[in-house]
């Protein structure tokens, strides 16, 4: 017998949003870090909880080690805190591999995901590196991306100039400049320019050595990785939600359970 309307108004009703909680506790969470480092600046905060000692990365990183055996080659179960802490992580993975929440980083779409994810900064510029005779440089020259290759023994013999308004590997790959290069020059120039990427993305499913097990899901990365993305994807949850992005859809919504609940687990570190 199918529901009849008032019933199911109420039970739309009973449906718990954690957009608000989320919001609350981020709040609540930004006001620590920035009093705890002395940052005016989320960026500067931020890096202080990930790299420097303070509660909550002294409580969290025990919860994230990686899988452990014993003598007998066999999996050793985490402690139970470690599991639920796990578990929380899993599942706003998987949320956010069945939805894609994206946000705008610099003019840049960026999918929120822990397969794609900034934990540094490219090499500082400018960056030179000489090869058979020739001189391979990037730099960035009046807010532009510059990528130069010229002859080590006379900088007036210039084999290609490219300027660009931003970086982006295609555009350069697309240049006719770069066309004139050899196939070995442009892949030399290639591997420097994308050294000097300003926001390196790493996938947390493709390293070889390290596992940390999150129930059903394996993370290839170390504690450390895996730390600093859990709060740089937390953290894009909040932009995108506080900047208008996000898509008002059911399935967005419930990344923000596993979230709110990973900031209350920090949030009780500093209590």
């Amino acid at each position: 017998m199918p529901m009849p309307p008032h019933a199911q108004d109420w039970m739309n009703r009973a449906e718990i949003d954690y957009i608000g909680p989320f919001i609350k506790a981020w709040a609540a969470f930004n006001a620590w870090y920035r009093y705890a480092s002395g940052a005016r600046k989320d960026i500067d905060g931020l890096r202080y909880v990930k790299q420097n000692p303070n509660p909550v990365r002294n409580a969290i990183m025990p919860l994230l080690r990686a899988a452990q055996r014993d003598g007998n080659g066999d999996l050793v179960a985490d402690p139970e805190p470690a599991q639920k802490f796990k578990l929380l992580i899993r599942d706003l993975h998987v949320c956010l591999d069945d939805f894609h929440i994206e946000v705008m980083r610099d003019e840049v779409v960026e999918r929120i995901s822990f397969r794609s994810v900034c934990l540094g900064r490219g090499a500082n510029l400018p960056q030179t590196m000489p090869s058979y005779g020739l001189r391979y440089t990037v730099e960035k020259t009046n807010g532009q991306w510059k990528s130069t290759v010229r002859s080590d023994a006379n900088a007036t013999n210039v084999r290609a100039e490219i300027l660009q308004e931003s970086f982006d590997v295609g555009g350069l790959q697309g240049h006719e400049q770069f066309g004139w290069l050899s196939g070995a020059q442009r892949a030399t120039l290639l591997d420097l320019y994308r050294r000097c990427d300003p926001r390196p993305m790493t996938d947390l499913f493709a390293g070889r050595d390290n596992h940390i097990v999150a129930a059903d899901v394996e993370f290839r990365c170390t504690d450390q990785q895996l730390f600093e993305a859990l709060i740089e994807v937390i953290y894009g949850l909040r932009n995108t939600l506080l900047h208008g992005e996000l898509q008002p859809h059911e399935q967005a919504f419930a990344a923000y359970e596993p979230a709110y609940r990973l900031v209350m687990k920090f949030l009780s570190c500093v209590r």
